[in-house]
């Protein structure tokens, strides 16, 4: 009864309209500044962001020899750097002409044709055009300070449910969710206290050992950041083993039932 009372509850089941909706392809929010200038933060963000992108169209990209993966990821790069959001039809549209014309050495239509970026734009535009993903574009945006509190300022818990989803589509909402939190956090002040926790059912398949999930990198930066910011991180599986030894190594509590292997 006290909880009730100090806190609200909020269910939000993305790409659908059962809970509360929330969307998330409408806007590919620009990280803080302060986040573009560190690299590794930046390269993960913008690599966890295509692959789980692609992985909604059925690509599964290598992030060095997909020409998808590097083109999307240099055109996301380039609005991320001039600090300027990004909506999904901007990227279709930066995808038939992009701003810039040559990637790495080669120029763009040597690396990537005109014909070929516009197969890549017509399967983009198939998320827009589908009556399936209308979900993803409506509801309350992903932005983690109206996940954490209400526009009273009361806490709020924030609950995702996304048992309704296919495998990419989870993959994609959980990439995108674990991107905006490590956004977020990097915003904050260093703290000894928790602000925030974030705990996630079921890790098995986001966090593997062997493998990349575009999940894989942001959870990981997280595991190894968050409580220098008051971000604490609880993860629960039946498998231990399923979770990256890097992973492991930086959870400090671990809380064991019965193992028989």
């Amino acid at each position: 009864k006290r909880l009730r009372s100090s806190a609200e509850f909020a269910v939000y089941t993305p790409g659908a309209e059962s809970g509360r909706p929330v969307s998330v392809l409408d806007n590919l929010e620009a990280p803080e500044p302060d986040v573009m200038k560190d690299n590794d933060t930046a390269a993960s963000l913008v690599g966890s962001t295509v692959s789980s992108i692609l992985g909604l169209i059925g690509i599964q990209a290598d992030p060095l020899k997909s020409r998808e993966h590097i083109l999307l990821s240099s055109i996301i790069l380039q609005h991320w750097q001039e600090e300027t959001d990004l909506s999904l039809e901007m990227l279709i549209g930066s995808v038939v002409n992009p701003s810039f014309d040559r990637i790495g050495v080669f120029p763009v239509e040597s690396f990537y044709p005109q014909e070929k970026r516009m197969d890549l734009a017509m399967q983009l535009n198939n998320i827009l055009a589908s009556p399936a993903f209308s979900g993803w574009t409506k509801g309350e945006p992903l932005q983690i300070e109206s996940l954490l509190y209400s526009a009273e300022g009361k806490p709020r818990i924030s609950i995702f449910s996304i048992a309704h989803l296919s495998e990419p589509e989870r993959m994609f909402f959980v990439t995108m969710l674990l991107s905006r939190l490590l956004s977020w956090m990097r915003k904050q002040e260093g703290s000894s206290g928790l602000r925030c926790l974030l705990y996630m059912d079921e890790i098995f398949g986001y966090f593997l050992p062997l493998g990349n999930p575009p999940s894989k990198k942001p959870m990981l930066m997280l595991l190894k950041q968050a409580r220098a910011y008051g971000l604490g991180i609880v993860l629960a599986t039946q498998n231990p083993v399923d979770l990256d030894y890097k992973g492991l190594s930086n959870i400090g509590t671990r809380f064991v039932g019965r193992i028989k292997t």
